[in-house]
């Protein structure tokens, strides 16, 4: 299993996740699919990440949302994706969607499976973990009728994005990080990577609470956190594909 969990995707900071997510697909202009938290009729988030996704060598292709006409065609098309981009927004009514329109289950195979990469920034983040929950520590509120947190299950971990050192001495935030036995705080510019059994975190990403050992696939356990510098990461983005030698699947 392959995932990519950004706080905030679009800041310089974030070139050696970048990097790494680029070598984590490992093919030549790897075609990546864009799920997104809410309705973008004019495309203009969707155009933006295109954008970034273009300086990277890498070519954003297919679109979803809630309100995607031809369902059956367009998750077709994104599980022949390399990656598959979840966006930020509200978690709860990201999730909410996504299970009223049956797509969490094809997310989850499409990972366990290892089709590709997934890529969630914040709330897409959020929903790679085992509950959506997490989110109401960066301020997501629960729009009316939904009231289900559970997640694609993927890690044993929980993630905070948006995380401000200090915050979780804040009494009420206190109270709700008990809830979670392996959290991981994640600032902007900071991320974790999933490969296989390996757990990477790039910058100063913070236990909020100590991982304990999970069953099964262990990615909570702490044995298995790899801290990654940026000073290891070499190559520009661009020469990653070359790297790679591999055509795209």
């Amino acid at each position: 299993m392959r995932l990519a969990f950004y706080s905030d995707q679009e800041i310089a900071a974030n070139a050696p996740i970048d990097e790494r997510v680029l070598r984590l697909i490992g093919v030549r202009r790897p075609q990546i699919g864009y799920v997104s938290s809410s309705p973008d009729p004019e495309r203009s988030y969707f155009e933006r990440k295109r954008a970034y996704y273009e300086r990277l060598g890498a070519d954003l292709t297919v679109y979803l949302d809630a309100t995607s006409s031809d369902l059956d065609r367009d998750l077709g098309a994104l599980g022949r994706c390399d990656a598959i981009h979840l966006t930020g927004g509200n978690t709860f009514a990201f999730l909410r969607w996504l299970k009223a329109r049956r797509i969490l289950q094809m997310l989850r195979a499409y990972a366990t499976e290892d089709r590709g990469v997934v890529i969630g920034t914040s709330a897409g983040a959020i929903l790679m973990t085992p509950t959506a929950e997490t989110a109401l520590l960066c301020g997501d509120t629960r729009p009316p009728g939904a009231v289900d947190d559970e997640a694609l299950g993927l890690v044993a971990f929980h993630f905070w994005p948006h995380y401000v050192p200090g915050a979780e001495r804040v009494a009420s935030v206190q109270s709700s990080i008990r809830k979670f036995p392996a959290l991981y705080a994640c600032g902007d510019g900071t991320g974790i990577v999933i490969s296989g059994a390996q757990v990477e975190l790039y910058g100063a990403v913070s236990i909020a609470q100590q991982p304990v050992a999970a069953d099964g696939d262990g990615l909570s356990a702490k044995a298995r956190v790899a801290p990654i510098c940026a000073e290891r990461v070499g190559p520009r983005l661009r020469d990653i594909f070359a790297l790679a030698g591999r055509s795209r699947r």
